[in-house]
C-alpha cells in the first residue's frame, strides 16, 4: 500500500497492511533524535519514521517575524510582544524543557461593546497566497494530504480572554455570538479558498478548536451544543461539500460531545489524550470505533517520558492489536512529543509501529 492508500483504508475502517503513522515533535526533540541516531542535522525524520500524512496550506503574504504561535506575526513591538493576524499578543518563554510561546495580550479584554467587537481588525482571507497549494499537494500524491483550519472558539477567547468570553457566553450571549461570528466568517472563507485551490489532490481537512481540559469540557455540554456545535457543523459541511474527510482536533476530555460530533459528520478525532477524563483509547474504540478513526492515543504526558523501552514496545503492540484492528487508527503520540521524552522511547515506538528497525 502507498501511504495514501494506507490512511484512507484506516479511515474507511478497512484493515491496512500496517497501522498508518504520523509524527509531531518540539524542535528540541528532533535535534535529540538526530543526535541519538547519528544522523545529519537536516535528516528527514518524517521519512525515517514512515509518516503517512503530509500537510499543505497557503503562504502568508507578509509577516514581521517567523516567530509565532499558530498564526503569523504581523507586528513585533519594541518590548518583544509578537502580535498575530488577529491582534493577539504572544511572548517567548524559556522553560526547563525548551522554548514556548505564551499568550500575553488579549486585545478585546474588558468592557467592550458589540460595535468594538465588529470593528476590531481580524485575520483576512486576502492575507494569504493560495496559488501554491495545488502543486504542493500534487507533489505529495503518495501521502494522505491534509489542510488545516483554526478554530472559532479558541481564537475568540484568545482575542477576548478566556474569563471574559466564558462570562459573555453565560451572561451576555449576544456579545459572545458577535465575536464568534466575526471570527468564523474569515476562517470559513479562508478554508473555502484552500479547499478550492487544493481540489482533488487534498484528502483530509482538519478543524482545530480546543474545548477540552484534563477533567472534561471547558463548558457544559449544553452550552457547547447551543453556541459551538452549530458553528462547527458549518465548517464540517463546507469540508464535506468538497468531498474531503473531516478531522477534528481538540486536546483534553471531549467524550461527552463525541456523539454530537459524529452526528455532524466527524470522521477522524485527534489527538486522543489518554489521561484526560473519558479518553482511554480502548474504551473509545469500543464505544465509538464504528464511526471514528482515532488519530494519536499513545500517551506523551506520563507514559512515553517515563516508561522503559520494553514497556513502550509492549504498550504499542497492545494498541496496535486493539485500536488498529479493522482499521480506524492513525498511530502517533497523544500530542507533539516534548523534550522530556527519551529518544530511545520514541525510536522504540516507531520501530514497533513499523515492524522494523530504524537505523
Amino acid at each position: 500500500m502507498t501511504s495514501k492508500e494506507r490512511v484512507l483504508a484506516a479511515i474507511e475502517h478497512r484493515q491496512p497492511d500496517r497501522v498508518p503513522v504520523d509524527f509531531g515533535a518540539h524542535g528540541q526533540v528532533c535535534v535529540a533524535l538526530r543526535k541519538h541516531l547519528g544522523l545529519a542535522e537536516d535528516a528527514n525524520l518524517h521519512a525515517l519514521f514512515g509518516v503517512d500524512l503530509a500537510g499543505v496550506g497557503p503562504g502568508i503574504k507578509r509577516q514581521a517575524s517567523a516567530v509565532c504561535y499558530a498564526d503569523p506575526t504581523r507586528e513585533v513591538t519594541e518590548d518583544g510582544l509578537y502580535i498575530d493576524l488577529w491582534g493577539v499578543g504572544f511572548r517567548r518563554a524559556q522553560t526547563p524543557t525548551g522554548e514556548y510561546i505564551d499568550i500575553a495580550y488579549h486585545p478585546l479584554r474588558g468592557p467592550r461593546g458589540i460595535g468594538e467587537i465588529r470593528n476590531h481588525t481580524y485575520m483576512g482571507p486576502d492575507d494569504w497566497d493560495y496559488s501554491g497549494i495545488r502543486a504542493a499537494a500534487e507533489s505529495l500524491s503518495e501521502y494522505a494530504v491534509f489542510v488545516h483550519c483554526r478554530g472559532t472558539f479558541e481564537i475568540s477567547w484568545f482575542i477576548r480572554g478566556m474569563d471574559d468570553l466564558m462570562l459573555d457566553l453565560a451572561l451576555e450571549p449576544a456579545r459572545a455570538c458577535a465575536l464568534l461570528d466575526r471570527v468564523q466568517e474569515p476562517l470559513m472563507e479562508r478554508l473555502r479558498r484552500i479547499l478550492e485551490a487544493g481540489g482533488e489532490a487534498v484528502d483530509i481537512a482538519e478543524y482545530n478548536d480546543d474545548v477540552g481540559t484534563q477533567n472534561g469540557l471547558m463548558m457544559s455540554p449544553e452550552m457547547w451544543r447551543k453556541y459551538l456545535k452549530p458553528r462547527i457543523a458549518e465548517v464540517f459541511a463546507l469540508i464535506r461539500s468538497h468531498g474531503k474527510h473531516v478531522r477534528y482536533h481538540s486536546c483534553g476530555g471531549v467524550r461527552d460531545i463525541l456523539p454530537d460530533l459524529i452526528d455532524i459528520g466527524l470522521e477522524i478525532l485527534n489527538p486522543v489524550q489518554p489521561l484526560a477524563r473519558g479518553m482511554e483509547p480502548v474504551a473509545l474504540k469500543r464505544d465509538f470505533g464504528r464511526h471514528l478513526t482515532f488519530h494519536g492515543g499513545i500517551d506523551m504526558q506520563e507514559f512515553l517520558p517515563h516508561a522503559s523501552v520494553q514497556q513502550v514496545r509492549d504498550e504499542t503492540r497492545r494498541l496496535i492489536d486493539v485500536l488498529g484492528y479493522g482499521g480506524g487508527w492513525i498511530a502517533c503520540a497523544s500530542h507533539n512529543l516534548q523534550p522530556d521524552t527519551p529518544p530511545e522511547n520514541i525510536v522504540a515506538m516507531y520501530e514497533t509501529l513499523l515492524g522494523r528497525e530504524i537505523a
